[in-house]
């Protein structure tokens, strides 16, 4: 049969207790640190049985029960704070030595942003700046919305935020709330219980929370959770990130640990390591120490927290927690995290949290590639801008609007397109619903003109989305043998010649096995992809050729613009001009291949080397005068 030491108050412990017991006490997650498991590790008197985890309430406790909350001091049912805009109130401002054990908090509020504008700030002991400086919603894993879920830890239950986290201070706890919605806070109603002691152990981790965001994941660098110096634990993670292209694909970063100089460990998934899979394909649900508060496939928005209670890990020295933003990097999205973690002190300084309007949750998307706040000049009383385009080509032209309180008409012109009159009046400073200005032929520059606003931040972004025109048509043959050479990604038959590149124009080759093979006419999906796996068997390792034709009025100069997935290689009448090997997605206009046309036709002949999983590839030309023509 198991058998526990007794049980006393887990902070009540006189100097010299931890030699007397033998058992050291940790205020961290590895000694229990919440709910069940930090009473089920304290140590109190000699060993006896136990029957069930909550027997301890049996045994004696040193500890003095204390709660502080927003009760009406006068007797009447005004149980709550009233906070004026930009007002700070302190709920807690406890002397002495003790352990918060819980937190409940409501709130009513006008704003619908105050998730994100009301502060919660933690002080221990003689600390001048803050252990916790957290926004009040994503604090308790509600960074989009208020939500109901329950975990152990903390969480929200019907109406209520709460944490069981135990917060240990050796002189002194503060804990303060700053209303930065701008507008009164009607109603904030909290409770605080306590565990009042005589002192603490010596090495005792206090706790920690750090909110970082990252708006808007356009570097090549991961997400930064956390980068702490010093001894204690990691104990928990929320996490609230989301796309500007509306997809989840952000969930292939996976998440790396280096714990005192060393790197000890990386994922395979975001998913994967709030225990869920397939880009948590059931949805919400709450476990005791892991789940998915919100996932919204409409707007590629997560919410997830997991609670490294049954695992916790500690660092010595330091401790720096990455996360990255979709594979290798590459996807754009909106992350912020909250990292949770015991340590002893001193404590790096937790860098400043935002000013209250730069934390709101993302409105209107700028989509990615988009020129965000491009320089324009004031020219007779209009503003006046020139953005660039990656490319000789034809454009969609959007601008988006950045509206303000003043409520100003503006008439948005460029070259070419009829102009648009909008208003950029909006009770706050937020991005406006894009306005498209049409399509337009683009050398170099592009030239956008807004008369009657001289505001220099009256545009948010302006977007040059290219006008593709895809090859429509094509005739493919496949298979052809790709052998696989284990442990590469190489695709043998790019090195390999097949019957169409020595005779593009026959009807039938020797295939894969030497089955005979037949050209066969396909058309590209909406999107330009011309996907080759509903149309061959087998489809994984194999090789599969494409020809198409391109018509141009006269010999020029042009780019063609090609993904394939996974290796290729392309020829333009004849002349080898491109290859790739590798795998590959074929992604809109991944390569630009510089190409010369003849006047009339123009063959194009695409080999595609299919290694396994998807496999597709779509073509088109830069034709900024509109004149070429896919047959």
């Amino acid at each position: 049969m198991n058998r526990f030491v007794k049980a006393g108050s887990l902070m009540g412990t006189e100097p010299g207790h931890e030699a007397r017991t033998g058992l050291r006490l940790r205020w961290s997650a590895q000694a229990g640190g919440i709910a069940t498991a930090a009473v089920l590790l304290a140590a109190c008197g000699e060993p006896t049985r136990w029957v069930t985890p909550t027997d301890f309430w049996m045994r004696p406790m040193s500890g003095d029960f204390a709660q502080v909350s927003s009760y009406d001091t006068t007797g009447g049912n005004r149980d709550r704070l009233e906070l004026a805009a930009g007002d700070t109130a302190v709920l807690l401002d406890e002397a002495g030595a003790g352990v918060i054990r819980r937190i409940w908090i409501t709130v009513f509020s006008v704003d619908p942003h105050y998730l994100r504008r009301v502060t919660l700030k933690m002080y221990w002991d003689d600390e001048t700046e803050p252990s916790v400086a957290v926004p009040l919603g994503d604090f308790f894993g509600n960074g989009f919305d208020k939500r109901h879920y329950t975990a152990l830890p903390m969480g929200v239950s019907s109406g209520g935020f709460y944490s069981y986290l135990p917060m240990p201070f050796r002189e002194r706890a503060r804990i303060v709330v700053e209303n930065g919605t701008g507008r009164p806070l009607d109603a904030f109603y909290y409770q605080i219980g306590l565990e009042k002691v005589r002192s603490l152990p010596r090495k005792v981790q206090t706790f920690h929370a750090l909110w970082h965001r990252d708006p808007r994941t356009e570097s090549a660098a991961p997400h930064r959770v956390l980068t702490a110096h010093g001894s204690g634990t990691f104990v928990g993670l929320s996490f609230n990130a989301e796309s500007y292209v509306n997809t989840l694909g952000f969930l292939e970063g996976d998440e790396t640990y280096v714990i005192d100089g060393e790197q000890r460990g990386v994922g395979t998934g975001t998913e994967d390591y709030f225990n869920s899979g397939w880009y948590f394909q059931d949805g919400a649900y709450a476990a005791p120490f892991h789940g998915v508060v919100l996932k919204d496939d409409a707007r590629g928005r997560i919410a997830a927290f997991r609670w490294h209670i049954p695992d916790p890990v500690p660092f010595h020295d330091s401790i720096r927690i990455d996360l990255e933003h979709g594979h290798a990097n590459t996807e754009v999205a909106d992350y912020a995290t909250v990292a949770y973690w015991y340590q002893t002190e001193p404590h790096a300084r937790i860098p400043a949290l935002p000013p209250p309007d730069a934390r709101l949750t993302l409105g209107v998307k700028i989509p990615p590639g988009a020129a965000l706040r491009p320089e324009f000049r004031v020219a007779n009383g209009s503003l006046v801008g020139q953005i660039a385009a990656p490319r000789p080509d034809r454009y969609r032209v959007t601008l988006y609007p950045s509206g303000s309180p003043l409520a100003e008409q503006v008439t948005i012109a460029v070259a070419g397109q009829p102009s648009r009159t909008v208003s950029l009046h909006a009770d706050e400073p937020a991005v406006l619903e894009p306005v498209v200005l049409g399509d337009v032929a683009v050398e170099g520059e592009v030239t956008v003109v807004l008369r009657g606003s001289t505001r220099a931040d009256a545009v948010a972004a302006v977007h040059l989305v290219p006008v593709r025109r895809w090859a429509a048509r094509w005739e493919i043959v496949a298979p052809f043998a790709n052998p696989r050479t284990p442990g590469t990604e190489h695709s043998a038959a790019i090195d390999s010649v097949y019957g169409p590149e020595t005779d593009p124009t026959a009807a039938a080759y020797a295939g894969l096995e030497g089955r005979e093979v037949t050209w066969q006419v396909v058309r590209a999906g909406a999107d330009g992809r011309v996907q080759l796996n509903p149309h061959f068997t087998p489809n994984d390792w194999v090789a599969a050729y494409a020809r198409a034709v391109l018509y141009s009025p006269t010999a020029r100069a042009a780019t063609l613009l090609l993904g394939a997935d996974d290796a290729h290689v392309l020829w333009v009448n004849g002349e080898r001009v491109s290859e790739r090997q590798g795998r590959n997605i074929s992604e809109p206009d991944n390569l630009a291949i510089p190409v010369r046309l003849q006047a009339g036709v123009n063959r194009i002949l695409l080999k595609v080397a299919d290694l396994d999983g998807g496999w597709a590839f779509m073509v088109r030309v830069a034709d900024p005068a509109g004149d070429l023509e896919w047959r």
